[in-house]
């Protein structure tokens, strides 16, 4: 897997470096989060949202990766329901640790509020070998920076959360990143 790519494993090394930093800020991993794509040509100088979407999700992909035997980036699951898989299987009178995390994280109104949110969640993930599904991250922190599209992206992480049983048993087949 990655530990049979060197370049792989330097380059997951440079992305955590950038996790929580200001986009363009760490200029050794800007190949990878400044894209055409994500700030087309004539931009202004502050960071679009795309580079912010595609930093935020790289970045956090690197620090869940680390020391993973498996992949962590899997199609289909998203925030919410990797999220569920740490909740205990009932929500019981007392809210617990997890539940408060995800309802602390959903009340979020900034974008570098979420970011550093983010960072944390993404390290209870990897602590439990859960993947996340960091394409639809990316395309969800897009969203997040649109009028009306943090509510939409509430909405969704919600419904992950509350209609996933805590065992999902579905395939968990790794994708490629």
């Amino acid at each position: 897997m990655l530990a049979n790519r060197p370049a792989a494993v330097a380059g997951l090394a440079r992305l955590r470096r950038g996790a929580g930093k200001p986009v363009g800020s760490v200029q050794e991993i800007l190949q990878y989060t400044m894209s055409e794509a994500f700030a087309p040509s004539g931009s202004a100088d502050a960071p679009t949202a795309g580079e912010i979407a595609a930093h935020t999700s790289l970045t956090l992909y690197a620090v869940h990766q680390q020391s993973q035997r498996k992949r962590m980036h899997q199609r289909g699951w998203g925030l919410g329901r990797a999220v569920r898989q740490l909740h205990p299987q009932d929500f019981g009178e007392k809210p617990s640790p997890i539940l408060l995390r995800f309802r602390t994280l959903g009340s979020t109104e900034s974008v570098d509020e979420l970011v550093h949110r983010l960072r944390g969640t993404v390290q209870l993930l990897r602590g439990q070998g859960q993947p996340l599904d960091y394409a639809l991250l990316a395309d969800e922190l897009l969203l997040w920076q649109k009028p009306g599209g943090a509510s939409t992206v509430r909405m969704r992480w919600g419904r992950g959360f509350y209609r996933t049983p805590a065992a999902d048993t579905t395939d968990q087949t790794p994708d490629s990143p």
